[in-house]
């Protein structure tokens, strides 16, 4: 079953790579809108706080995912990474990993998909998850329980994340299933048995 592509991809969109020894993601689907394609989210002081990419669809309503552009009309790469920081900074390996991420974003992509590709591809590296990714240049038909749908902030997600330590968790409760970035500078190195200790009801 294929992944939709996703910007800094939550828990369970990185859970899928750890139980699979490949993985299809699809970029010729009908471009679904306020999804996670071009939206993550973190946990900043006031809580869960969305990172949303401006886009453009060239056909409308008929855009397929590689035809997606991202607008650059504001500075969002600038506000993205002082969210990012101002969330992360102080984590336990935010150091570690930040330079190159930033270095990812900061690179004058014109699609959304090579964008996403690229940093889900150096984060699956980074997490040292053992994954073949592959992505589709034909859209196979919908099915039940089908990622592409039902990975999404409109939908109650039945993943369970293995609990830890994350930035506020001395005066908030446990926050889950936030953007990928949200475990890897909190936890680093054992960010994969995080994922591996999770499951979907």
């Amino acid at each position: 079953m294929p992944l939709p592509i996703a910007y800094f991809g939550n828990l369970e969109y990185f859970w899928h790579f750890t139980v699979n020894s490949k993985i299809s993601i699809d970029i010729c689907e009908n471009y679904v809108k306020q999804s996670y394609r071009n939206r993550a989210e973190i946990y900043g002081a006031n809580g869960r706080l969305n990172l949303s990419i401006p886009v453009e669809r060239p056909f409308g309503a008929q855009s397929k995912t590689n035809q997606i552009l991202i607008s650059n009309a504001e500075n969002w790469k600038k506000n993205h990474w002082k969210s990012i920081e101002s969330a992360y900074s102080r984590t336990p390996f935010f150091e570690f990993y930040a330079d190159q991420l930033k270095t990812l974003l900061d690179q004058d992509y014109k699609k959304l998909i090579d964008l996403n590709i690229a940093l889900t591809t150096h984060l699956i590296e980074k997490l040292g998850i053992d994954c073949e990714v592959e992505t589709l240049e034909t859209s196979p038909p919908l099915i039940d329980n089908d990622l592409r749908i039902n990975l999404s902030p409109k939908k109650e997600s039945k993943f369970e994340s293995k609990p830890y330590i994350q930035t506020f968790s001395d005066r908030n409760p446990f926050m889950p299933n936030l953007s990928i970035l949200d475990l890897l500078f909190n936890e680093g190195p054992n960010s994969i048995c995080i994922l591996e200790g999770s499951n979907q009801k």
